[in-house]
């Protein structure tokens, strides 16, 4: 059962995962570099950072729905915990029902 809080959260994270998939998708259709500028994916709907990031690496964290990419410091710890850090940025991976949400979100599944 996924709690209210957990759900807003999520929903927030997904909008910002939606939103970096469109940028993915515009930069390869451009064929514009090798990396991309996506925003941060934080559950914190009023956050506007933005993270650098190759192509190849966000293809690859892409490929869970319950990975995200995170500035440090901006983990929930209470519904993900790190599993991959970087200077700029942290991937987290979602638990319990937040993880949930993530996979119901996801605009990469059938």
């Amino acid at each position: 059962m996924v709690d209210e809080r957990e759900r807003r959260i999520g929903q927030n994270e997904a909008l910002f995962r939606e939103v970096n998939e469109r940028i993915e998708r515009l930069s390869q259709t451009l064929q514009a570099t090798d990396s991309i500028t996506i925003l941060c994916e934080c559950g914190d709907a009023s956050c506007t950072d933005q993270i650098e990031i190759s192509l190849p690496k966000y293809q690859r964290i892409r490929q869970d729905p319950t990975l995200f990419f995170v500035r440090p410091g901006h983990e929930q710890t209470d519904i993900e915990y790190v599993v991959e850090q970087d200077e700029s940025y942290n991937v987290v991976r979602k638990t319990d029902g937040a993880a949930e949400v993530a996979r119901e979100r996801d605009p990469r599944g059938d």
